[in-house]
């Protein structure tokens, strides 16, 4: 038998923000997400879209006869690549590195990148970079928030053609541990606490609930796999990642989207516990590390990765730290 609908809050929720439909047999949840729920989701996104970024300095002078390694710039959540923060970003590479071929993402544009789960959005980053073939001799990576956990799994599960230099501004690497409560989420999270590991929104695919380790282990339909944390380890992942030349890491000390902030460095709350009090297990500290279930390990022994911070909160760096701390990691060349 199957339990009743929602509460009447929960009901209350859904009938402003989507169409909710019990469908036939029991307890199956599926929702169909009208275009007003998308139109405000996307609305409430826009304090965290890419900021408007400006190039800086004069351009590089390229090597005689070599090519500059191709950049892929992947927006976050409910931004676009056409939006004018990504494209400044994108323009900024190119003004940075005359001819280098650049490509700003349009995976999942919009309400898409909210609706759409993290499994659909990568099978369609994949058929993105395929669709190029100036990437297909590899290309370094640069994320923007929840643009970085689909450019992690990309590198864990496919990395076909390769990336090189991975930069993660603000990505929820190690996952999202609360649904944070800011504008971003407010229609989201009253979605999501249906079914927070199934529900049909990418923030589930990288949900984790540290209070319950043995309910994510069985319920994370994607995040565990990518953090390669389930009993039968995939080599492919660690050899993935052991393959990336740099990973730069970038975390910003104020950031109220990421919860915790930490993630964005491979921290986590400990297993157990939750909460802006509890306790923190740091990159170098976690299993995983310690099991390179990642290859985070080995990148580390070999210098191969970097942690950077701004003061500031979620994506709002400046001109001045993109130009200084994130353009020196695409000025590379296929040939090196």
């Amino acid at each position: 038998h199957c339990e009743g609908p929602p509460d009447s809050k929960q009901q209350a929720t859904m009938d402003l923000r989507t169409t909710l439909v019990l469908a036939a047999g029991c307890c199956s949840t599926a929702f169909v997400f009208n275009a007003e729920f998308e139109e405000r989701v996307v609305y409430n996104t826009r304090e965290m879209w890419a900021p408007i970024i400006d190039p800086i300095g004069e351009p590089m002078l390229k090597a005689d006869n070599k090519t500059y390694r191709p950049a892929v710039i992947v927006h976050g959540m409910g931004d676009s690549g056409t939006n004018p923060g990504m494209k400044s970003i994108c323009k900024t590479v190119t003004a940075k590195y005359p001819g280098i071929f650049t490509l700003c993402s349009t995976t999942a544009d919009g309400a898409a990148s909210i609706t759409t789960k993290m499994e659909q959005q990568l099978e369609e980053f994949h058929n993105e970079i395929l669709a190029h073939p100036e990437l297909s001799q590899g290309f370094n990576a640069v994320g923007l928030s929840q643009g970085n956990f689909l450019i992690e799994a990309y590198v864990a599960l496919i990395n076909d053609p390769p990336v090189h230099n991975f930069v993660s501004i603000c990505g929820p690497l190690e996952g999202e541990a609360t649904c944070p409560d800011n504008l971003a989420f407010k229609l989201i999270c009253p979605i999501w606490k249906l079914d927070p590991y199934g529900a049909p929104l990418a923030f589930s695919g990288y949900w984790k609930g540290t209070k319950d380790k043995d309910e994510y282990l069985k319920k994370s339909q994607f995040l565990a796999k990518v953090l390669n944390e389930l009993d039968t380890k995939n080599e492919t992942v660690a050899s993935n990642y052991k393959s990336l030349n740099t990973l730069l890491m970038i975390e910003a000390t104020k950031d109220t989207m990421i919860e915790p902030k930490e993630s964005e460095q491979h921290g986590m709350w400990q297993w157990g516990t939750t909460g802006s009090k509890a306790p923190i297990v740091a990159m170098r500290d976690s299993e995983g590390y310690k099991g390179d279930w990642i290859g985070l390990q080995t990148l580390d022994k070999a210098g191969k990765i970097k942690n950077s911070s701004f003061v500031g909160e979620h994506i709002r760096f400046t001109s001045e730290y993109w130009n200084d701390v994130v353009l020196p990691e695409l000025g590379n060349y296929l040939e090196d």
